[in-house]
């Protein structure tokens, strides 16, 4: 008899056991899933702005070439990485 309680005994502590780390892990992808939000938010923040600067700098005939390029480039980076991580 005081065999089946000890091991009623070791299977509600490996019970609570799982239960424990299952909350665990729950709660850090839950933290995970919120800062991929934000990151994505912060991203597409960032490719809003890149494009709104390519436009006006398009229209300047100020800006030096160089810029123009860094500008351009930066966009075209951006709109890659918004395809393969926000569009996919």
């Amino acid at each position: 008899m005081s065999e089946q309680v000890l091991n009623d005994q070791a299977l509600i502590e490996m019970a609570d056991q799982l239960k424990k780390t299952y909350d665990e892990i729950t709660f850090k992808l839950e933290k995970l899933q919120l800062e991929n939000i934000e990151l994505k938010k912060h991203l597409v923040s960032a490719y809003g702005f890149c494009r709104v600067l390519d436009m006006i700098s398009t229209d300047s005939y100020d800006i030096q070439p160089e810029i123009l390029i860094l500008i351009e480039t930066l966009r075209a980076y951006l709109s890659t990485i918004m395809d393969n991580t926000i569009f996919n």
